[in-house]
């Protein structure tokens, strides 16, 4: 999970409220259609929680703080504020047969989050084992990335795709210096890289972990 920097919100979802959209149960599909696209662009094509690249006509759009959060108190404002939209991956639904091995939003259902990819203070105490588990000293973030996101989930195959990423790196970085010590700077530089994206707007999947080994190779 990385930070996400929100954009505007997008011009169709401006001109829908100004024609008198209240409530995101009454959103038609071009709107929802826009902010896709939005959220899609601003969030590197990635998913927002488990970091697997994001398909345009599969994504879904999560609510931060949920629609229909579990102490009742319904907002409708707040299911309509694109700075409380997030692009997610369908989580496995419809490819698994079990709800335990969903992860992201599906899995969440209203539960609340303490870890917030808008919000960097709560990321920075996310830890990536080598291994590729993603978790927290923190409590309450663990739970959120562990079991309320399921983010761990052995079904997912995101514990093994996170390691391949690190592995992959790993092999980049062994192949490019063959046992020599690798300087500071070329650490920096693939930080730069890897924090940056590429021409095409996108990151490299489960790029997260990638950047928590660059940042504790850098001391950053």
């Amino acid at each position: 999970m990385i930070e996400i920097k929100k954009s505007p919100a997008p011009a169709a979802l401006i001109q829908a409220k100004r024609l008198g959209l209240t409530d995101y149960s009454e959103m038609d599909t071009a709107t929802k259609d826009a902010i896709k696209l939005s959220l899609f662009q601003e969030q590197y094509h990635l998913c927002a929680y488990c970091m697997r690249r994001l398909n345009p006509e599969t994504m879904q759009i999560e609510h931060y703080l949920a629609q229909h959060p579990e102490d009742g108190a319904y907002d409708p404002a707040m299911t309509i504020d694109y700075q409380n939209m997030l692009g997610v991956c369908p989580g496995g639904k419809g490819e698994v047969q079990h709800g335990e091995q969903l992860t992201c939003d599906q899995h969440r259902g209203n539960t609340p989050l303490t870890v917030n990819p808008l919000r960097p203070a709560t990321l920075s105490k996310i830890t990536y084992s080598s291994s590729g588990k993603i978790g927290s000293d923190d409590p309450d973030i663990m739970k959120d990335l562990d079991k309320t996101l399921n983010l761990n989930c052995p079904a997912s195959r995101l514990v093994k795709n996170r390691k391949a990423a690190l592995d992959a790196l790993k092999r980049k970085i062994q192949q490019m210096y063959r046992g020599r010590t690798v300087p500071k700077e070329k650490w920096m530089e693939m930080l730069s890289h890897y924090e940056a994206g590429n021409e095409k707007g996108e990151k490299v999947e489960y790029v997260g972990i990638l950047i928590d080994y660059l940042r504790r190779k850098t001391n950053t």
